[in-house]
C-alpha cells in the first residue's frame, strides 16, 4: 500500500528513443516504492511535458511512475515549431513514447494519458494501430481535439485542406486567450512566462487534426482499450459534446466524466485535485480488474478438475 504523498523523485533530459530520434523527456516516480502502475503523457499543441508538473507530481506522490516526452518540435525536442511531415509522424511519436515508458518498467501495468490534441494523438493511436495498444491496461484522455467548440463550415474547411496540399508548411499563429485554458490566474502567469510553449501551426497539423478527429468519433466503435474521456463543460476550445459523442459511440469500454464548470486544461483547473483523484480511482481499478480477469482461467481450470 502507497502512503499518501510520498517522496518524489524527479529527471528530466534528451534522450534518444530510437536511432537519430531525440526526445526530451520528463519523469516523476516515487523515490522509494515500487510503482503500482506506469503512465505516460501525451501533451497538447505548443505545450511540453513539463507543463504537467503539478498533475504528474501528485500522481508519482500516490504511487505511479509518469513519463512525458516533448513531441517533434515542441518543447525542447528537435523540429521545427508546429510543422509535421505527415499525421503518421505524431502515431509514431506516440508510439516511442509508450515504448520508453515500457523499456523502463516492463512488468508495471502501463496508462496513456492525452490532453487536447494530444487526446486526438491518443485515441487515434489506439484506433488505428491496436496490435502495439494491446498492451496498454487503460488510457485516459482529457479535453481530446476530435472538433473545435465552433466547427467551421464544411466549405472552410474544405478551402483550407486544399491549401494545406499546396502549403503544408505555412504556418499561422494561433491566438493566445489563456483565460480559455483556465480559470486560475496563478496557471495562467505560469503559461505566459514559460519559454518552451509556442502558439504555430503549420496548414498540414491543422487539417490533419481536423480530420483526424472526425475519423476517430466516426470509428469510435472500434476502441478495444478501457478509456476514461473527460472534458470540461466550459471548455470554449475543443467541444464537449464530440466527447460525448466519441464515447456514446464506443460503448461499454469508454467512461465518460464530464467536469462541470471546468474549461481547457483541467490539470490546470481550480478542480484539478478532485480530477487527479478520480483518474487515480480509475486507474486504480483497471488494474484490478485486469488482475480479475487474469485469475479467471485459474479458476476455470481448477473448478473443471
Amino acid at each position: 500500500m502507497h502512503a499518501y504523498l510520498s517522496p518524489v523523485a524527479t529527471q528530466s533530459g534528451l534522450v534518444e528513443l530510437e536511432a537519430g530520434q531525440k526526445r526530451f523527456v520528463h519523469r516523476w516516480f516515487p523515490n522509494c516504492e515500487t510503482p503500482w502502475g506506469a503512465l505516460t503523457i501525451i501533451h497538447g499543441f505548443g505545450d511540453h511535458g513539463g507543463r504537467f508538473i503539478g498533475m504528474a507530481t501528485t500522481l508519482a506522490s500516490l504511487g505511479l511512475a509518469v513519463t512525458a516526452i516533448d513531441l517533434v518540435g515542441h518543447g525542447r525536442s528537435p523540429g521545427r515549431r508546429g510543422i509535421i511531415d505527415s499525421y503518421e509522424q505524431l502515431l509514431d511519436e506516440v508510439e516511442r513514447a509508450v515504448g520508453h515508458t515500457q523499456s523502463l518498467f516492463p512488468t508495471t501495468p502501463h496508462f496513456l494519458f492525452g490532453q487536447s490534441m494530444g487526446g486526438n494523438l491518443v485515441l487515434n493511436w489506439l484506433l488505428r494501430r491496436q496490435p502495439e495498444s494491446m498492451s496498454l491496461f487503460g488510457a485516459i484522455v482529457g479535453s481530446p481535439m476530435l472538433k473545435a467548440s465552433r466547427m467551421p463550415r464544411e466549405e472552410i474547411m474544405n478551402a483550407g485542406r486544399w491549401l494545406a496540399r499546396r502549403m503544408p508548411n505555412l504556418r499561422i499563429s494561433t491566438p493566445l486567450q489563456v483565460d480559455r485554458l483556465s480559470q486560475d490566474r496563478r496557471a495562467q502567469d505560469v503559461y505566459l512566462r514559460d519559454p518552451w510553449v509556442h502558439r504555430c501551426m503549420s496548414l498540414r497539423l491543422a487539417a490533419s487534426l481536423i480530420d483526424s478527429g472526425l475519423w476517430a468519433i466516426e470509428h469510435a466503435a472500434r476502441l478495444n482499450t478501457p478509456t476514461l474521456l473527460m472534458h470540461g463543460t466550459e471548455d470554449s476550445l475543443t467541444s464537449p459534446i464530440g466527447t460525448k459523442e466519441f464515447a456514446e459511440r464506443a460503448g461499454a469500454l469508454a467512461t465518460h466524466r464530464p467536469w462541470v464548470g471546468c474549461r481547457h486544461d483541467l490539470h490546470d483547473e481550480p478542480q484539478r485535485e478532485r480530477v487527479f483523484a478520480y483518474m487515480t480511482h480509475w486507474l486504480k481499478d483497471r488494474c484490478l480488474s485486469a488482475t480479475r480477469l487474469a485469475k479467471r482461467p485459474a479458476i476455470s481450470q481448477s473448478l473443471a478438475a
